[in-house]
């Protein structure tokens, strides 16, 4: 390569090919080099691994040639790039393998593909672009490509999708777009590829389809358009995809769906419309003739009845699941014959009608958990004898009415956990030989009685009672096939002898929580498969000797949370396949030396948080097979020489008073497996030299909250494997050039909380794989322009709790791969408009808590498009403009009095904390029609209208707390905010809260009304209304 092509290359582009993937040589071309990036090939499969092109200037673009070496010149080729950055495609790159079939460029940070790249490819069949951001993707890119069958477009920034993309593209079957910004398709965009089988337009911003668009796809089968903005569907827009077989409409803003809508869909089988705003729903002129899926989930429905569908004998399975249904009429489903499934889990349903599923013979699923049902007609499953599976958890029932399971044959699962069920009769389930799998898990029961069971003693594998009142469990016995029994949470203080006769394949035995006292050689007769035992958690004192004498097979053993002072000698001397032992938070004083030597097979041992005095430095020795050891909270003060004789994979060590490490303490540690070291909350003040030379393949390295004054790169070994480090919070207060050269594999390091004063040139050289660095909270007053010069792939910086002023321009201009920078509590005013003109994957900024008096977020250069979060908190900022990337944006302490979208754009703004500002009005928020969590509390409101926030039908979380206004009427004129699920109204002098205001916001589980004067009102109030209230802030 000549003198000026070099510099000409160097200008313009920086061209890497890693060696792993080849070498580049110069080629000549009319005079102008052009270099070579040479593939790895095996098996068909060209791939291109470490390659890099970046761009420096716009232009000119560089020419560079795709080469292959060990190929046959005739199989078929895949190719694909991995771990590499190719920015720019030329022109005819791809014409040197001219028997490419598949292009995967994945994730290469493209921004220009030229509109030749693809030509000279005769045998293409699929091409895959996906996860890069492309500036544009010229229209005859794709032209005299017909062989093509296989597109995939995924999130490259699309605005639109161009006819004349598919105007050769005769042959294509697999059409993908997804994750992209196209807002609307052009009425004829299908007119020439009208063979497509599988269409998937999901997760873009779609708001309207002209409705002849999809006339075309005449062999079309499916059609995904998920995860968009449609309000409404044209009744003809499917009028010409006879051949439809599954259609997508979930996740968008439909209020209604046209009854004619799938008039010619005779062989539909699926349609997915959850997620939605539907308040109402019909199907009407549905000529099925398939069994047909209708999943109509997490709408705004508030009753269904047969009106709604015309499809019933052809009805396979319907989901109703997350709507608003308060009732459902008996006759809904009587001529689905042939429905199999129905599911009306998580609505408002207070009474089952008896009739609902009569004739329903082939039903095989029933769920209706987490609505409000008090009680069950007995006679509901009455016809359904083919029922496998019943779902009721999440009501209030109290009681089961006599015969309710008397017609159920083969039910194999049943569901009640979380009700308020207070007993089971003992025929309960006489009628249910085959069930396999009950819960009855956090009711109110105070016994069972002991032959509820008994029919199920064949069949029965899975028994969940936890949350319960039990003290007796006699009803345990003779279940033969019982494989996993849970009773956590009771209030069991003791088991006899006979407790599990007859029970011999149990293999889990979950007894957390209870109130046992002590363990004997009794306690688990008979349970001799037992793998998983746990006894966590009670108030245990001590532990017979041949408690655990006869569990030949136990894996795991869970004693942790007792009060157990001490073991007996040959407590574990029978189980020689135990994995995993948890001796943590008990009263352990002393471990005997040989306490593990019975246990060759221990891969984990947590003996943390115990008064041990003293660990024997042999007690490891015994180990062949430790993976994980936990000695948090053990006093050990030295660590001496053998501590880890054999290698152990994970080892907790915090807050362990550890002063000092020998040098041979971890000799073997980490040098045959990848290995993880906390040593966190130590007393360490050095790394004695040679600590870690034989852990090559240590991984993770804790040292924070230590008294470290520098990292001694002579502990490490010089090929150190190592990927994480953490040295926070020690008293390192200088760096040097080179300082952690021998980490070349780190992809974390984590520096803050020290007393760092400056950065050197230098000081990161070699990490080139590093992608997280925090070195927040030192000393320094400013950083110099090379200083994360050596970080190409870095992609979190932390930098806040510095005393910075200002930011070079050129900081972060080493950092494509850049997604997260944080620089809160600063003193910066102001930031370059061109800091971030090299970025351009940054999703996440925080600038809180510095001395902004604006931030012009639309006119930074190429941050306007790329930042999703926003952190803009305790500032100084007046007015904000949100761009149409934006996603979240937290500005709370600041003097903003105005929230503004960019001219002419649609805001994707989904979170937005504007908490302690000026604001005075809601309805200026109205453009942000996204918005999912909203904060305006602390805000000197001139008045407040329930009303507007109509404009925000998505409003999962909202807060009003505080707010400076006169009178607060909590009126809403039949609003509905169907999702909403935490309303903060606390501090505002309301006196009165109606019923009528509180059914606006039907799925309500937290509740703030604290600090208002509020009188007369009780919790039952707010229960009786909202069922499922997890939390009620509310002064009594």
């Amino acid at each position: 390569m000549g003198l000026h092509g070099a510099l000409l290359l160097q200008r313009t582009t920086v061209l890497i090919a890693a060696l792993v993937a080849g070498s580049i040589t110069g080629l000549s071309d009319g005079g102008t080099a052009r270099p070579t990036v040479n593939c790895s090939y095996s098996a068909t499969k060209c791939t291109f691994a470490g390659a890099s092109v970046r761009i420096i200037n716009d232009s000119p673009l560089p020419a560079y040639q795709l080469a292959i070496s060990g190929y046959d010149g005739v199989s078929d080729l895949t190719v694909s790039f991995t771990n590499s950055v190719v920015q720019y495609v030329p022109g005819l790159v791809f014409a040197s393998l001219p028997n490419t079939t598949v292009i995967r460029l994945t994730g290469t940070q493209t921004r220009i593909i030229d509109e030749d790249a693809f030509q000279g490819l005769k045998r293409v069949s699929a091409i895959m672009i996906a996860d890069n951001p492309l500036e544009a993707l010229p229209k005859t890119i794709f032209r005299q490509l017909y062989t093509l069958r296989t597109l995939k477009l995924i999130d490259v920034g699309l605005t639109t999708i161009a006819p004349e993309w598919f105007r050769d593209l005769g042959q294509l079957n697999f059409l993908t777009v997804t994750k992209n910004r196209v807002r609307t398709l052009d009425a004829a965009v299908f007119r020439h590829c009208p063979k497509i089988w599988n269409l998937d337009l999901s997760g873009n911003a779609i708001e309207s389809l002209p409705p002849t668009v999809f006339d075309p796809l005449t062999d079309v089968e499916s059609i995904k358009l998920d995860n968009n903005r449609l309000e409404e569907v044209h009744e003809n827009l499917f009028a010409n995809t006879g051949d439809l077989r599954k259609l997508t409409l979930s996740n968008n803003s439909l209020t209604l769906v046209p009854p004619i809508l799938l008039r010619n869909l005779s062989v539909l089988e699926e349609l997915h419309l959850r997620w939605n705003r539907l308040e109402d729903f019909q199907l009407l002129f549905f000529p099925s003739i398939k069994p047909f899926a209708l999943d109509l989930r997490n709408n705004g429905l508030v009753s269904f009845d047969r009106t709604m569908l015309t499809v019933l004998e052809n009805l396979d399975a319907i989901w109703l699941n997350d709507n608003r249904i308060s009732s459902i009429a008996p006759d809904t489903f009587h001529d689905a014959v042939n429905t199999t499934l129905i599911e009306l889990d998580d609505n408002y349903l207070e009474v089952v009608p008896v009739e609902l599923l009569a004739g329903l013979t082939h039903l095989r699923v029933f769920a209706a958990s987490n609505n409000k049902i008090k009680a069950v007609p007995e006679e509901l499953f009455l016809e359904n004898l083919e029922v496998k599976q019943i779902r009721l958890a999440g009501n209030l029932i109290e009681t089961l009415p006599t015969k309710f399971f008397a017609e159920l044959p083969i039910l194999e699962e049943l569901y009640l956990n979380r009700n308020n069920l207070v007993e089971l009769r003992e025929d309960a389930f006489v009628d249910c030989p085959m069930l396999r799998v009950i819960q009855l898990g956090h009711n109110q029961l105070a016994s069972i009685p002991p032959r509820t069971f008994a029919q199920q003693q064949q069949s029965i594998r899975s028994l969940d009672i936890t949350t319960n009142h039990l003290i007796n469990i006699e009803f345990v016995k003779g279940l033969k096939q019982l494989a996993r029994l849970n009773l956590e949470a009771n209030r069991i203080s003791e088991l006899e002898g006979s407790a599990f006769d007859g029970t011999s394949n149990i293999t889990h035995l979950l007894l957390s929580y209870n109130n046992l006292t002590r363990l004997t050689s009794e306690s688990f007769q008979g349970l001799s498969k037992l793998k998983v035992l746990n006894v966590s958690n009670n108030v245990i004192t001590s532990i017979e000797e041949d408690t655990f004498k006869r569990m030949p097979t136990l894996d795991e053993l869970h004693l942790n949370g007792n009060e157990i002072s001490s073991l007996p000698t040959g407590a574990f001397v029978a189980l020689g396949t135990l994995k995993k032992l948890s001796l943590g938070s008990n009263k352990l004083q002393e471990i005997r030396s040989t306490f593990l030597q019975s246990l060759p097979m221990l891969q984990e041992l947590d003996l943390s948080n115990n008064p041990i005095a003293d660990v024997n430095e042999q007690l490891l020795h015994y180990t062949h097979n430790m993976q994980r050891l936990s000695l948090s909270e053990v006093r050990l003060q030295r660590l001496s020489k053998n501590f880890l004789l054999k290698p152990i994979a994970l080892q907790f060590l915090e807050r362990c008073s550890i002063e000092e490490i020998d040098t041979e303490a971890f000799w073997s540690f980490g040098s045959i497996y990848p290995a993880v070291l906390l040593l966190r909350g130590n007393e360490l003040t050095v790394l004695p030299r040679g600590l870690f030379r034989n852990s090559r393949m240590l991984s993770v390295l804790d040292l924070s909250l230590n008294r470290l004054t520098e990292l001694n790169p002579d502990a490490f070994a010089s090929d150190s494997a190592l990927h994480e480090l953490y040295l926070e919070g020690n008293q390192i207060r200088q760096l040097w050039p080179r300082n952690f050269a021998k980490f070349r594999h780190l992809k974390v390091l984590n520096l803050r909380n020290n007393s760092i004063e400056w950065i050197p040139d230098g000081t990161f050289e070699g990490l080139d794989s590093l992608k997280v660095l925090d070195f927040g909270n030192n000393k320094l007053t400013r950083l110099p322009p090379a200083a994360l010069a050596d970080l190409i792939n870095l992609e979190f910086v932390s930098a806040d709790g510095l005393a910075l002023r200002t930011l070079d321009r050129d900081l972060f201009t080493n950092q494509p791969n850049l997604k997260a920078v944080f620089l809160q509590n600063n003193q910066l005013a102001e930031l370059e408009l061109g800091l971030f003109r090299k970025n351009g994957l940054l999703r996440q900024l925080s600038i809180a808590n510095n001395s902004f008096i604006s931030f012009p977020l639309h006119k930074y250069k190429q941050l306007n498009e790329s930042l999703r979060s926003l952190d803009v908190s305790d500032n100084r900022i007046e007015s904000m403009i949100v761009t149409p990337a934006l996603e979240e944006l937290k500005a709370s302490r600041n003097q903003i009095s105005h929230v503004f979208p960019v001219a002419g754009t649609e805001p994707a703004l989904v979170s937005i904390d504007l908490s302690s500002n000026r604001l005075s009005s809601v309805e200026d928020l109205s453009d942000f029609k996204h918005l999912v969590a909203l904060d305006v509390s602390h805000n000197p409101l001139d008045a407040f209208d329930f009303t507007h926030l109509g404009a925000f039908y998505n409003l999962t979380y909202f807060n009003a707390s505080s707010l400076n206004v006169p009178s607060l009427a909590l009126t809403t004129d039949g609003m509905l905010l169907p999702f909403l699920t935490s309303l903060d109204l606390s501090n505002n002098g309301i006196r009165t809260v109606s019923e009528e205001f509180l059914n606006s916001f039907p799925r309500l589980t937290q509740l703030y009304l604290q600090n208002n004067p509020l009188h007369g009102y009780s919790y039952k109030f707010f229960f009786d209304i909202f069922p499922s209230l997890t939390l009620l802030g509310l002064d009594l």
